[in-house]
């Protein structure tokens, strides 16, 4: 009898992603492919037998939010995602992306400052999108990857960090930007409108890039300008951008923050549901917990972000400047920007990266008494040291709301997580999220279905971010496939340890080969870098 297949699963219950109920079948695969799917194949038939007998399959998991753009380039098996079954990672969010680079304005910080570690794009001989993608795809990477272009970046790219509108020629070069992107294989433009110097941007500076990422039937994919007080109004932008640019808009890590909002999902869901009665394809993403992350000098408003960290660490070491910084947070003025520690409160930001060991795992509140200062000047010192690269944990979220969200039919899971490099205690979800989906919300209260909750990791974002040959175990498709204990599968990170990876996983299949197997990362370099095609 000769083989027909590189590997056979074996009598696992099939959750196929479209959402329907599981059904028991094996598995052929061979070159990467799922070959062939019957209710009975002969192990004979195949050079390896995976016995999933009680366990069982689906497509592996699309993480829809990640940061781990430099990460991949310093660890190309991306151990935490692989190890909670995540085969397909999207890059080049909230508006922040490697390149496109330009010689004349540059901030290495600033795309650091997301990925978790300081780089040198000069020494990576990274400048444009297809230079970014050509090196990831020589280092073998153990996941599939896409990646967004950053509007943040473009900006840069073109203007630098300024506080101000581009000039038709800068407009110009950031729409040739956008453009050369998406020819080079970008799957749409990302946003993150609370940071600087993305927040300077007016809506029809987005709109005009939007509709340049339309014309390649690209995604627009947004952080917020608002996630709590304006946030109704920051939904009525983006649904504005998605009808005039014609283009399917996705709403990045969506939330209610601050206690002053929470339950605020009710309307925010109903503004989604009105739009696409109205024919504007919206969709959205989230993380499964109540406290969020993010670099700590995005506390502070923007004016006083312009022009990058050598000039606002500089600008804080001033008293009387840092007196008008305070007053402004006190008073919520700028203009609406997000403030974010009204939200939290100083006992509510805890510190996650920092050069002070002695701080982290520390609120802010807490940091101020054992140094006797005030929490602003914490928080002012630590951004004059570290610009950008003090990282934060803010709990500012309801569990109500977050039930509510990811109840809702086109809400898919992402991590939003910012990569730790094995040491620094991140947020938990770069290493929990989609076991704690499956296991606290899914097995111990009932939230999802099961069948619901691996649509919603599998099948929604292929189909969202225009992915072919994935997110469904048919034949066919890549054989991308995640093999579990829905009895036993859990995560396992913690606030106070979130590098330990979940439980309950038995096997990850990369393009046919075994990524991860028993909990260990098996090193299988089988993920593709893909390139959007109009």
């Amino acid at each position: 009898m000769s083989l027909e297949f590189d590997t056979l699963i074996k009598s696992g219950r099939i959750l196929d992603g479209t959402g329907n109920p599981w059904y028991v079948a094996d598995i052929g695969i061979k070159k990467g492919q799922i070959t062939r799917i019957q209710k009975e194949i002969h192990p004979q038939l195949a050079r390896l037998i995976i016995d999933a007998n009680g366990l069982t399959v689906s497509p592996g998991f699309i993480d829809t939010h990640s940061h781990d753009d430099v990460y991949l380039l310093m660890n190309p098996q991306c151990d935490e995602k692989i190890l909670q079954g995540v085969t397909t990672n999207v890059v080049g969010n909230c508006g922040i992306t490697i390149s496109p680079r330009s010689p004349e304005h540059r901030d290495d910080s600033f795309i650091g400052m997301m990925c978790g570690q300081h780089i040198n794009a000069d020494e990576l001989r990274i400048k444009t999108f297809d230079d970014y993608l050509s090196k990831l795809e020589a280092l073998n990477p153990g996941i599939n990857v896409l990646s967004l272009v950053g509007h943040s970046t473009v900006r840069i790219a073109a203007m630098g960090a300024t506080d101000r509108a581009p000039s038709d020629n800068e407009m110009k070069e950031m729409k040739a930007l956008v453009e050369h992107a998406m020819e080079e294989g970008a799957f749409g433009l990302s946003t993150g409108l609370i940071y600087a110097p993305g927040n300077y941007a007016t809506t029809e500076e987005i709109l005009e890039l939007a509709k340049t990422a339309s014309r390649y039937q690209g995604i627009y994919a947004t952080h917020m300008r608002s996630e709590g007080d304006a946030e109704l109004a920051a939904i009525g932008e983006t649904v504005h951008i998605g009808r005039e640019a014609s283009i399917h808009v996705h709403i990045s890590h969506h939330k209610v923050l601050g206690k002053q909002n929470w339950g605020k999902s009710v309307n925010t869901l109903k503004m989604m549901a009105e739009a696409r009665d109205h024919g504007v394809q919206v969709t959205c993403d989230q993380y499964p917990y109540r406290a969020g992350s993010t670099f700590l000098a995005a506390l502070l408003p923007p004016a006083v972000l312009d022009g990058g960290p050598e000039i606002f660490s500089k600008k804080l070491k001033d008293r009387g400047f840092r007196a008008q910084v305070v007053e402004t947070i006190e008073k919520g003025a700028d203009g609406g920007w997000e403030n974010l520690i009204k939200g939290a409160g100083f006992e509510g930001i805890m510190i996650s990266v920092s050069r002070h060991n002695d701080y982290i795992g520390k609120s802010v509140r807490d940091i101020a008494a054992m140094e006797n200062m005030s929490p602003y000047d914490v928080i002012f010192d630590l951004v004059v040291e570290e610009g950008r690269g003090c990282i934060i944990i803010l709990f500012m979220m309801d569990e109500a709301d977050i039930i509510r969200i990811m109840q809702n039919p086109w809400t898919m899971i992402a991590t939003d997580g910012i990569p730790g490099f094995g040491k620094k205690k991140v947020h938990p979800r770069m290493s929990g999220t989609f076991p704690r989906v499956l296991g606290r919300y899914v097995r111990e209260q009932g939230v999802l279905t099961i069948e619901q909750a691996i649509r919603k990791m599998t099948s929604l974002p292929a189909q969202t971010f225009g992915v072919r040959g994935k997110g469904l175990l048919l034949e066919g498709f890549d054989a991308d496939v995640v093999i579990f204990d829905p009895a036993t599968i859990l995560d396992k990170a913690t606030y106070e340890e979130p590098n330990q990876g979940p439980v309950g996983i038995y096997y990850v299949l990369v393009n046919g080969e075994i990524a991860a197997e028993d909990g260990k990362v098996k090193g299988a370099g089988s993920g593709k870098v893909l390139r959007h095609e109009k």
